[in-house]
C-alpha cells in the first residue's frame, strides 16, 4: 500500500538509537523528508549519516528537548530547509528509578519536564506549523505503563498525561485537520537500551521476565513499534485520531 508519505516532512525526537531511529528509518523508506533531534550530537550526526547514504533527506539538529528557547530553533530550522512540518513524532523520554520515598520533586519534575511538557510544546510548536499546510499529524510515544500499572511510578504517571493530553488535543486540533495519537509499545530491545543493560546485568532475571510476562516469548523490536508509527503518520490513517495504539505482542493485561 501507498501511504502517501513522499516529501512529507517529519521531525523526530531521540531520533540517534532505538525506536526513534527506527522509525526514521522506517519513514524515509516511505519518502519523507526527515528533521531528527536528539541530545548527542555525534550519535545523532551518524544516524544522519547513515540515513543520507541510504538516499534520504535529513537535517539533524542537536537539543534537549526541555530547553525551550532550543527546540524553537530546531523547529525554526526545519521550516527554513524544509518550508514546513506535516508530521511530529515525540518520541524521546526517560524513567527515574525509585518509589514514593526515594524520588524528591525534582525527579518528579525532570519525568513530566521529559515525558510530558517537552512533548505539549512541540505539538504547539508544529501544530501552528501544521495548520499553515492544511493539516498534519502528531504521534505520541507513551507505553503500556502510561495505560496500566507497572514501571516506576514517576513514568508511569508522566506516560498516563501524555495518553490523557493526546486525547484532548485531537479533539482541539481536528477542526485544522490535524490528527493526534499516542503509541503505547510494550518492552522493546535495542543496542544500548535499558533492557539490554539490565538482561546483561541479570540474566535470570530475563529469563523469569520474558516467562512471566511476555507471551511471544521474546521482548519488541524498535522496527516494530516504527511500523506502527507510520501507519499513523499516514493520510491512509485520516479517520484514526485520538487513539492509544498498544504495540507490546500481547504483553499488556489492560482490557481497555
Amino acid at each position: 500500500m501507498e501511504l502517501e508519505l513522499k516529501g512529507k516532512v517529519a521531525m523526530i525526537t531521540g531520533a540517534s538509537r532505538g525506536i526513534g531511529r527506527a522509525i526514521a528509518a522506517t519513514m524515509a523508506a516511505e519518502g519523507a523528508r526527515l528533521s531528527l533531534c536528539a541530545r548527542g550530537a555525534e550519535a545523532l550526526e551518524k544516524a544522519a549519516a547513515e540515513l543520507r547514504a541510504a538516499g534520504a533527506e535529513v537535517l539533524a539538529h542537536p537539543a534537549d528537548q526541555t530547553d525551550p528557547a532550543a527546540v524553537g530553533r530546531w523547529v525554526k530550522a526545519t521550516v527554513a530547509k524544509f518550508g514546513g512540518v506535516d508530521i511530529l513524532v515525540n518520541n524521546a523520554g526517560a524513567s527515574r528509578q525509585g518509589g514514593i520515598f526515594e524520588l524528591a520533586d525534582a525527579d518528579w519534575q525532570a519525568a513530566f519536564d521529559l515525558n510530558f511538557f517537552a512533548e505539549a510544546r512541540l505539538a504547539r510548536l508544529c501544530a501552528a506549523e501544521m495548520e499553515r499546510r492544511g493539516g498534519g499529524a502528531i504521534i505520541n510515544i507513551a507505553s503500556i505503563w502510561g495505560r496500566e500499572a507497572g514501571g516506576q511510578p514517576a513514568y508511569v504517571a508522566s506516560k498516563a498525561a501524555l495518553i490523557a493530553f493526546t486525547k484532548m488535543l485531537a479533539r482541539e486540533l481536528a477542526p485544522k485537520a490535524i490528527r493526534v495519537n499516542s503509541i503505547a509499545p510494550g518492552s522493546i530491545l535495542y543496542p544500548g537500551g535499558a533492557w539490554e543493560r539490565r538482561f546483561h546485568a541479570d540474566p535470570a532475571f530475563e529469563r523469569d521476565f520474558i516467562r512471566n510476562e511476555l507471551p511471544a516469548g521474546r521482548l519488541g523490536r524498535p522496527e516494530e513499534v516504527a511500523y506502527a508509527v507510520t501507519m499513523l503518520a499516514s493520510p491512509r490513517a485520516s479517520w484514526i485520531t485520538g487513539a492509544s495504539l498498544v504495540v507490546d505482542g500481547a504483553q499488556s493485561r489492560s482490557i481497555l
